[in-house]
Protein backbone atom coordinates (compact mmCIF):
# COMPACT_ATOMS: atom_id res chain seq x y z
CA UNK A 1 0.00 0.00 0.00
CA UNK A 2 1.33 3.43 -0.87
CA UNK A 3 2.44 5.63 2.03
CA UNK A 4 0.96 8.82 0.59
CA UNK A 5 -1.93 8.77 3.04
CA UNK A 6 0.34 8.59 6.06
CA UNK A 7 2.72 10.96 7.77
CA UNK A 8 5.83 11.87 5.78
CA UNK A 9 8.79 10.59 7.78
CA UNK A 10 12.55 11.02 7.54
CA UNK A 11 14.49 9.10 4.91
CA UNK A 12 16.94 7.92 7.54
CA UNK A 13 15.68 4.85 9.34
CA UNK A 14 18.88 4.24 11.25
CA UNK A 15 19.04 7.51 13.18
CA UNK A 16 16.66 7.30 16.14
CA UNK A 17 17.14 10.97 17.00
CA UNK A 18 16.13 12.33 13.61
CA UNK A 19 13.09 14.59 13.59
CA UNK A 20 9.81 13.54 11.98
CA UNK A 21 7.61 15.81 9.89
CA UNK A 22 3.91 15.39 10.63
CA UNK A 23 0.96 16.52 8.57
CA UNK A 24 -2.04 16.77 10.88
CA UNK A 25 -4.34 17.78 8.01
CA UNK A 26 -4.17 14.21 6.64
CA UNK A 27 -5.57 11.23 8.50
CA UNK A 28 -3.23 8.32 9.23
CA UNK A 29 -3.94 4.84 10.58
CA UNK A 30 -2.86 6.03 14.04
CA UNK A 31 -5.46 8.79 14.32
CA UNK A 32 -8.58 8.31 16.41
CA UNK A 33 -9.70 11.90 17.04
CA UNK A 34 -10.53 14.80 14.73
CA UNK A 35 -10.49 18.44 15.86
CA UNK A 36 -12.87 20.73 13.94
CA UNK A 37 -11.38 24.23 13.83
CA UNK A 38 -12.36 27.11 11.55
CA UNK A 39 -14.04 24.77 9.00
CA UNK A 40 -10.92 22.59 8.86
CA UNK A 41 -9.89 19.27 10.36
CA UNK A 42 -6.80 18.29 12.32
CA UNK A 43 -6.23 14.60 13.01
CA UNK A 44 -4.40 13.26 16.06
CA UNK A 45 -3.95 10.30 18.38
CA UNK A 46 -5.65 10.37 21.78
CA UNK A 47 -2.96 8.28 23.46
CA UNK A 48 -0.17 10.65 22.37
CA UNK A 49 -2.14 13.71 23.45
CA UNK A 50 -2.92 12.11 26.81
CA UNK A 51 0.77 11.44 27.47
CA UNK A 52 1.66 15.06 26.68
CA UNK A 53 -1.20 16.74 28.55
CA UNK A 54 -3.04 15.89 31.79
CA UNK A 55 -5.99 17.86 30.41
CA UNK A 56 -6.21 15.60 27.37
CA UNK A 57 -5.66 12.60 29.64
CA UNK A 58 -8.69 13.60 31.72
CA UNK A 59 -10.70 14.43 28.60
CA UNK A 60 -10.14 11.09 26.87
CA UNK A 61 -9.61 8.81 29.86
CA UNK A 62 -12.51 9.74 32.10
CA UNK A 63 -16.26 10.18 31.86
CA UNK A 64 -16.10 13.40 29.86
CA UNK A 65 -18.20 13.44 26.72
CA UNK A 66 -15.06 13.74 24.56
CA UNK A 67 -13.98 10.23 25.60
CA UNK A 68 -16.11 8.53 22.95
CA UNK A 69 -16.24 11.34 20.41
CA UNK A 70 -14.34 10.95 17.17
CA UNK A 71 -14.90 14.59 16.25
CA UNK A 72 -14.34 17.43 18.73
CA UNK A 73 -15.24 20.99 17.71
CA UNK A 74 -13.00 23.75 19.05
CA UNK A 75 -14.89 26.92 18.10
CA UNK A 76 -12.70 29.27 20.14
CA UNK A 77 -9.39 28.07 18.66
CA UNK A 78 -7.42 29.18 15.63
CA UNK A 79 -6.55 26.49 13.11
CA UNK A 80 -2.98 27.66 12.53
CA UNK A 81 -2.24 27.98 16.27
CA UNK A 82 -3.60 24.55 17.18
CA UNK A 83 -1.76 22.94 14.26
CA UNK A 84 1.49 24.47 15.52
CA UNK A 85 0.67 23.34 19.04
CA UNK A 86 0.32 19.73 17.86
CA UNK A 87 3.65 19.94 16.06
CA UNK A 88 5.34 21.10 19.26
CA UNK A 89 3.97 18.38 21.55
CA UNK A 90 4.25 15.35 19.28
CA UNK A 91 7.27 13.09 19.91
CA UNK A 92 10.17 13.63 17.50
CA UNK A 93 8.46 16.58 15.87
CA UNK A 94 10.89 18.89 14.12
CA UNK A 95 9.17 22.03 15.37
CA UNK A 96 11.06 24.03 17.98
CA UNK A 97 9.87 27.06 19.89
CA UNK A 98 10.92 30.28 18.18
CA UNK A 99 9.71 33.84 17.77
CA UNK A 100 7.32 32.78 14.99
CA UNK A 101 5.32 30.28 17.04
CA UNK A 102 5.93 31.00 20.73
CA UNK A 103 2.92 33.31 21.10
CA UNK A 104 0.70 30.79 19.29
CA UNK A 105 1.61 27.75 21.36
CA UNK A 106 2.22 29.26 24.81
CA UNK A 107 -1.47 30.02 25.57
CA UNK A 108 -2.42 26.52 24.40
CA UNK A 109 0.39 24.92 26.40
CA UNK A 110 -0.92 26.76 29.45
CA UNK A 111 -4.55 25.79 28.77
CA UNK A 112 -3.72 22.11 28.31
CA UNK A 113 -1.01 22.16 31.01
CA UNK A 114 1.79 20.83 28.82
CA UNK A 115 4.55 21.58 31.32
CA UNK A 116 7.48 20.67 29.08
CA UNK A 117 6.26 23.06 26.37
CA UNK A 118 5.54 25.82 28.90
CA UNK A 119 9.08 25.46 30.20
CA UNK A 120 10.52 25.62 26.69
CA UNK A 121 8.47 28.74 25.86
CA UNK A 122 9.50 30.49 29.06
CA UNK A 123 13.15 29.65 28.48
CA UNK A 124 13.02 31.05 24.96
CA UNK A 125 11.19 34.24 25.97
CA UNK A 126 13.50 34.93 28.92
CA UNK A 127 16.45 35.37 26.57
CA UNK A 128 14.62 36.64 23.50
CA UNK A 129 12.76 39.52 25.19
CA UNK A 130 15.95 40.98 26.64
CA UNK A 131 17.71 40.88 23.28
CA UNK A 132 17.75 43.61 20.66
CA UNK A 133 15.82 41.28 18.33
CA UNK A 134 12.58 41.83 20.25
CA UNK A 135 10.83 45.05 19.29
CA UNK A 136 8.96 47.22 21.78
CA UNK A 137 5.68 46.10 20.22
CA UNK A 138 6.62 42.47 20.81
CA UNK A 139 7.67 43.11 24.41
CA UNK A 140 4.33 44.79 25.13
CA UNK A 141 2.50 41.89 23.46
CA UNK A 142 4.49 39.40 25.53
CA UNK A 143 3.77 41.38 28.70
CA UNK A 144 0.05 41.13 28.00
CA UNK A 145 0.21 37.36 27.49
CA UNK A 146 2.33 36.88 30.60
CA UNK A 147 -0.11 38.97 32.63
CA UNK A 148 -3.11 37.02 31.34
CA UNK A 149 -1.47 33.64 31.95
CA UNK A 150 -0.02 34.75 35.31
CA UNK A 151 3.53 33.94 34.24
CA UNK A 152 5.32 36.04 36.85
CA UNK A 153 8.89 35.43 35.67
CA UNK A 154 8.15 36.34 32.05
CA UNK A 155 6.24 39.43 33.16
CA UNK A 156 9.30 40.41 35.21
CA UNK A 157 11.53 40.04 32.14
CA UNK A 158 9.16 42.21 30.09
CA UNK A 159 9.01 44.83 32.83
CA UNK A 160 12.81 44.95 33.00
CA UNK A 161 13.02 45.55 29.25
CA UNK A 162 10.19 48.11 29.26
CA UNK A 163 11.76 50.01 32.16
CA UNK A 164 14.75 50.65 29.89
CA UNK A 165 12.48 52.03 27.18
CA UNK A 166 10.60 54.46 29.43
CA UNK A 167 6.98 55.37 30.08
CA UNK A 168 6.82 58.35 27.73
CA UNK A 169 7.79 56.34 24.65
CA UNK A 170 5.35 53.57 25.54
CA UNK A 171 2.47 56.01 26.13
CA UNK A 172 3.02 57.47 22.65
CA UNK A 173 2.61 54.13 20.92
CA UNK A 174 -0.64 54.21 18.95
CA UNK A 175 -1.60 50.56 19.26
CA UNK A 176 -1.96 50.66 23.06
CA UNK A 177 -5.61 51.57 23.39
CA UNK A 178 -6.39 49.32 26.34
CA UNK A 179 -6.24 51.44 29.50
CA UNK A 180 -5.91 48.36 31.73
CA UNK A 181 -2.88 47.12 29.78
CA UNK A 182 -1.23 50.52 29.99
CA UNK A 183 -1.94 50.67 33.73
CA UNK A 184 -0.33 47.26 34.29
CA UNK A 185 2.73 48.33 32.29
CA UNK A 186 2.95 51.52 34.34
CA UNK A 187 2.84 49.59 37.60
CA UNK A 188 5.49 47.11 36.51
CA UNK A 189 7.87 49.75 35.17
CA UNK A 190 7.58 51.87 38.31
CA UNK A 191 8.13 48.79 40.47
CA UNK A 192 11.25 47.77 38.53
CA UNK A 193 12.61 51.31 38.68
CA UNK A 194 11.92 51.35 42.42
CA UNK A 195 13.75 48.05 42.87
CA UNK A 196 16.71 49.39 40.91
CA UNK A 197 16.76 52.52 43.05
CA UNK A 198 16.56 50.46 46.23
CA UNK A 199 19.46 48.27 45.12
CA UNK A 200 21.56 51.35 44.32
CA UNK A 201 20.65 52.94 47.63
CA UNK A 202 21.55 49.77 49.53
CA UNK A 203 24.92 49.60 47.77
CA UNK A 204 25.55 53.24 48.63
CA UNK A 205 24.66 52.70 52.27
CA UNK A 206 26.88 49.63 52.41
CA UNK A 207 29.72 51.67 50.97
CA UNK A 208 29.45 54.32 53.66
CA UNK A 209 28.98 51.85 56.48
CA UNK A 210 32.28 50.15 55.71
CA UNK A 211 34.23 53.19 54.61
CA UNK A 212 36.33 55.57 56.68
CA UNK A 213 34.87 58.82 55.40
CA UNK A 214 38.12 60.67 56.13
CA UNK A 215 40.33 58.30 54.11
CA UNK A 216 40.41 58.14 50.31
CA UNK A 217 40.41 55.02 48.12
CA UNK A 218 38.83 52.81 50.73
CA UNK A 219 37.32 49.66 49.18
CA UNK A 220 33.68 48.84 49.90
CA UNK A 221 32.71 45.23 50.62
CA UNK A 222 30.07 43.33 48.73
CA UNK A 223 26.52 44.16 49.75
CA UNK A 224 25.11 41.43 52.04
CA UNK A 225 22.43 39.18 50.64
CA UNK A 226 18.86 39.96 51.66
CA UNK A 227 19.74 43.38 53.04
CA UNK A 228 18.02 46.73 52.64
CA UNK A 229 19.66 50.09 53.11
CA UNK A 230 18.40 53.60 53.65
CA UNK A 231 19.58 57.04 54.64
CA UNK A 232 18.10 59.40 57.22
CA UNK A 233 18.99 63.08 57.02
CA UNK A 234 17.75 65.70 59.43
CA UNK A 235 18.76 69.11 60.80
CA UNK A 236 18.00 69.45 64.51
CA UNK A 237 17.98 72.91 66.01
CA UNK A 238 20.86 73.61 68.39
CA UNK A 239 20.54 76.94 70.19
CA UNK A 240 21.09 78.64 73.53
CA UNK A 241 17.94 77.09 75.02
CA UNK A 242 19.30 73.60 74.50
CA UNK A 243 22.50 74.57 76.32
CA UNK A 244 20.55 75.11 79.53
CA UNK A 245 17.65 72.65 79.22
CA UNK A 246 17.18 68.92 78.59
CA UNK A 247 15.49 69.01 75.21
CA UNK A 248 14.83 66.28 72.65
CA UNK A 249 15.39 67.73 69.21
CA UNK A 250 14.16 66.60 65.81
CA UNK A 251 13.99 63.01 64.62
CA UNK A 252 13.32 61.33 61.28
CA UNK A 253 12.26 57.83 60.25
CA UNK A 254 12.29 55.43 57.29
CA UNK A 255 10.67 52.06 56.62
CA UNK A 256 12.64 48.90 55.81
CA UNK A 257 11.26 45.33 55.84
CA UNK A 258 7.94 46.69 57.15
CA UNK A 259 9.78 48.03 60.22
CA UNK A 260 10.03 51.70 61.19
CA UNK A 261 13.58 52.91 61.83
CA UNK A 262 13.75 56.22 63.67
CA UNK A 263 16.85 58.25 64.43
CA UNK A 264 16.67 60.91 67.16
CA UNK A 265 18.99 63.39 68.79
CA UNK A 266 19.11 63.80 72.56
CA UNK A 267 21.12 66.10 74.82
CA UNK A 268 22.29 64.33 77.98
CA UNK A 269 24.47 65.51 80.82
CA UNK A 270 27.64 63.61 81.64
CA UNK A 271 29.74 64.87 84.55
CA UNK A 272 27.94 68.24 84.42
CA UNK A 273 28.66 68.69 80.72
CA UNK A 274 26.16 68.37 77.91
CA UNK A 275 26.74 65.82 75.17
CA UNK A 276 24.87 65.00 72.02
CA UNK A 277 23.65 61.41 71.67
CA UNK A 278 22.20 59.94 68.51
CA UNK A 279 19.68 57.10 68.92
CA UNK A 280 18.33 54.51 66.53
CA UNK A 281 15.08 52.75 67.42
CA UNK A 282 13.00 50.14 65.61
CA UNK A 283 9.24 49.81 65.84
CA UNK A 284 7.68 46.48 64.83
CA UNK A 285 4.10 46.18 63.55
CA UNK A 286 1.61 46.06 66.43
CA UNK A 287 0.03 42.84 65.18
CA UNK A 288 3.37 40.99 64.93
CA UNK A 289 3.22 38.09 67.37
CA UNK A 290 6.45 36.31 66.38
CA UNK A 291 9.72 36.89 68.20
CA UNK A 292 11.60 38.67 65.41
CA UNK A 293 15.19 39.82 65.30
CA UNK A 294 16.68 42.27 62.81
CA UNK A 295 20.47 42.60 62.53
CA UNK A 296 21.40 46.20 61.82
CA UNK A 297 24.55 48.12 60.99
CA UNK A 298 24.38 51.89 61.25
CA UNK A 299 26.68 54.87 60.99
CA UNK A 300 25.89 58.24 62.60
CA UNK A 301 27.46 61.25 60.96
CA UNK A 302 27.58 64.89 62.06
CA UNK A 303 28.81 66.90 59.10
CA UNK A 304 31.33 69.68 59.48
CA UNK A 305 29.98 72.86 57.89
CA UNK A 306 32.81 75.27 58.65
CA UNK A 307 35.56 76.56 56.36
CA UNK A 308 38.35 74.48 57.86
CA UNK A 309 39.29 72.05 55.07
CA UNK A 310 41.20 69.79 57.47
CA UNK A 311 38.20 69.36 59.77
CA UNK A 312 36.57 65.94 59.78
CA UNK A 313 33.02 64.76 60.15
CA UNK A 314 32.18 63.24 63.51
CA UNK A 315 31.40 59.61 62.79
CA UNK A 316 30.30 56.75 65.09
CA UNK A 317 29.01 53.27 64.21
CA UNK A 318 26.72 50.53 65.44
CA UNK A 319 28.23 47.15 64.56
CA UNK A 320 25.62 44.53 63.58
CA UNK A 321 23.38 45.09 66.56
CA UNK A 322 20.37 42.81 67.03
CA UNK A 323 17.08 44.65 67.37
CA UNK A 324 14.16 42.51 68.55
CA UNK A 325 10.49 43.22 69.17
CA UNK A 326 10.83 41.78 72.67
CA UNK A 327 13.69 43.99 73.85
CA UNK A 328 16.86 45.71 72.63
CA UNK A 329 14.88 47.69 70.08
CA UNK A 330 17.21 50.66 70.32
CA UNK A 331 20.89 51.57 70.09
CA UNK A 332 22.82 54.80 70.57
CA UNK A 333 26.19 56.54 70.34
CA UNK A 334 27.56 59.47 72.27
CA UNK A 335 28.73 61.78 69.52
CA UNK A 336 30.38 64.93 70.95
CA UNK A 337 30.39 67.57 73.64
CA UNK A 338 27.86 70.24 72.73
CA UNK A 339 30.22 73.18 73.27
CA UNK A 340 32.81 71.61 70.97
CA UNK A 341 30.29 71.48 68.15
CA UNK A 342 29.87 75.25 68.39
CA UNK A 343 33.54 76.01 68.68
CA UNK A 344 34.74 73.67 65.90
CA UNK A 345 32.27 74.67 63.19
CA UNK A 346 29.64 71.94 63.21
CA UNK A 347 26.70 74.28 63.88
CA UNK A 348 25.42 76.59 61.14
CA UNK A 349 22.36 78.81 61.60
CA UNK A 350 21.62 77.03 64.89
CA UNK A 351 21.31 73.64 63.18
CA UNK A 352 23.34 70.46 62.81
CA UNK A 353 23.54 68.45 59.61
CA UNK A 354 23.07 64.82 60.63
CA UNK A 355 23.08 61.78 58.37
CA UNK A 356 22.39 58.21 59.48
CA UNK A 357 23.22 55.29 57.20
CA UNK A 358 21.28 52.10 57.95
CA UNK A 359 21.76 48.59 56.60
CA UNK A 360 19.21 46.06 57.86
CA UNK A 361 19.21 42.35 57.14
CA UNK A 362 15.88 40.61 56.60
CA UNK A 363 14.20 39.98 60.00
CA UNK A 364 14.13 36.36 61.19
CA UNK A 365 12.38 34.39 63.92
CA UNK A 366 14.43 33.62 66.99
CA UNK A 367 13.31 30.90 69.35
Amino acid sequence: MEASSQRVESDSENDDDISVTFDFTRRSWRDDVTFLIEDNQLYATKAILGIASPVFEAMFGSSFKERDQEEIPLPDKKFEDFNEFLHCIYPKSQRKVDKENVYKVLPLADEYNVKSLIKECKKFLSSHIMSARASTDEVIHCHGIATKLKLKNIREVCARRLSKIGLKEIECMEHISDAETLLQIHKDILRKQGEAFEETRTELVNLYLHKDLTVKDDVAPITPAEARGSIIKFEPVINARILTEHVRALSQSVTLWNLTFQSSLKINSVNDEKFIFLYLTITYPEDEERNLVCKVKAKFLIEHVGTDEDARHICKSLHEKEFSNGRNSWGFQRMARLKDLYELGYVANDTLNITVYILANKPFCKN
